[in-house]
């Protein structure tokens, strides 16, 4: 079996927790950004005391990180809360639903740039819904711009389960996302899972002024992590800039991994739209 691509995401470890102290931490990873422990207090109708006893249990454990504010006047700085990416949502039955999803598709649909379509406009339904989500309760709006949105689009994965790590080459930026919380999935129907995921972050970024042929996917390319590619346009003729790294022989990449051999005819989606797919465990076809 291939190591390319990323790992599975880790466990709900929110299960665990009683329903009280799973709500505080539901609440960090909802609000995003960093929170006293009188926000929290208010928000959740609960008493300050009680609410630092789960926030400290939280971060002992792992799932929450505590800071201090910049100190403004006399007196302490107050504690800030933010969760950490192992409190990342990412259930068994995300996993159930994008199956059922898939296989709908694969049903009502024939294989073939149709399917893929359809599965690339799903991921951009999802992706507005995530930032309807987000935006009901904030008051402001997205990031705009190439730097803003692509850490924008960050966080909310990093949220997701993918634990994206944003890294820049020159005027290309890209998220290498170690992490998929549909893994086993993505790698038996990669035409469809990752095409969605890559129509979720376009619909992302498009918000934040990000055109979708400047975003392009590699799944299964290297070890450990799938790359997201959010390229520049450059200022003389409005042209993409290529990116590093975007040819890629999979069809010869194919042969040697694993002891598997693909013709390009038989990975029909290995490059459409702005998806490239490496060799991993199934063939397409």
């Amino acid at each position: 079996m291939s190591n390319l691509g990323p790992r599975p995401s880790r466990s709900d470890r929110r299960e665990r927790l009683s329903g009280p102290r799973r709500a505080v931490l539901d609440l960090l990873v909802e609000h995003a950004e960093p929170m006293t422990v009188a926000q929290v207090a208010e928000t959740l109708g609960q008493h300050p005391n009680t609410v630092r006893e789960h926030l400290e249990a939280l971060a002992r454990t792992g799932l929450a990180v505590r800071d201090q504010r910049a100190p403004v006047g006399r007196g302490r700085p107050a504690s800030v809360y933010t969760y950490a990416p192992e409190a990342s949502f990412s259930s068994p039955e995300y996993a159930v639903l994008a199956g059922v999803i898939v296989s709908y598709l694969s049903h009502v649909l024939p294989d073939g740039a149709l399917l893929r379509h359809h599965a690339r406009e799903a991921g951009r339904a999802w992706g507005r819904a995530i930032l309807e989500r987000e935006q009901a309760g904030h008051a402001e709006q997205a990031p705009r711009g190439t730097a803003g949105a692509v850490e924008h689009l960050r966080r909310l994965l990093e949220r997701t389960g993918f634990e994206p790590e944003a890294t820049r080459d020159g005027d290309v930026r890209t998220l290498r996302l170690y992490r998929c919380p549909v893994l086993e999935l993505a790698k038996d129907r990669p035409e469809l899972v990752c095409g969605a995921h890559l129509g979720m972050a376009r619909e992302i970024l498009a918000a934040g002024d990000v055109p979708s042929d400047q975003v392009t996917l590699e799944a299964f390319t290297e070890p450990g992590a799938c790359l997201l590619h959010v390229a520049a346009r450059t200022a003389a003729n409005g042209a993409v800039a290529a990116r590093p790294g975007a040819t890629v022989d999979c069809t010869a990449a194919a042969a040697g991994a694993d002891g598997l051999a693909a013709s390009r005819r038989e990975w029909p989606a290995l490059e459409e739209d702005g998806l490239v797919v490496g060799p991993h465990r199934r063939a397409l076809g």
